[in-house]
């Protein structure tokens, strides 16, 4: 199971350093994950590059068949005032019924 995690959380990074290179701030950390493995869960978040507006984007994604299970969940900051922390709370809040439905535990 933490090989696994550990796993998911190397892919996730080097997808963050290839977003990096592109110009947009972005971080990927991996949420939580299932008992036994199966589904992962994990955010992209950062600025949007140009508007510099924050966002949360989580995604979970089945890993015995490699693919996301649904689309994710997005959110992104509107205004001056929109704080990335707030944006990921959010996001993370929104997501947690899925959490529950894939007995993702973060």
């Amino acid at each position: 199971m933490k090989k696994l995690f550990f796993a998911m959380t190397c892919l996730c990074i080097s997808l963050g350093a290839i977003k990096a290179q592109s110009g947009t701030m972005v971080r990927i950390k991996a949420l939580g994950s299932s008992p036994r493995g199966q589904y992962v869960a994990f955010e992209e978040f950062g600025y949007l590059d140009g508007v510099k507006l924050p966002y949360s984007k989580i995604r979970i994604r089945n890993m015995w068949k490699n693919k996301e299970v649904e689309k994710p969940i997005e959110v992104i900051g509107r205004g001056q005032d929109a704080r990335l922390n707030a944006i990921r709370q959010k996001a993370k809040d929104l997501a947690h019924k899925k959490f529950q439905k894939f007995n993702i535990t973060t």
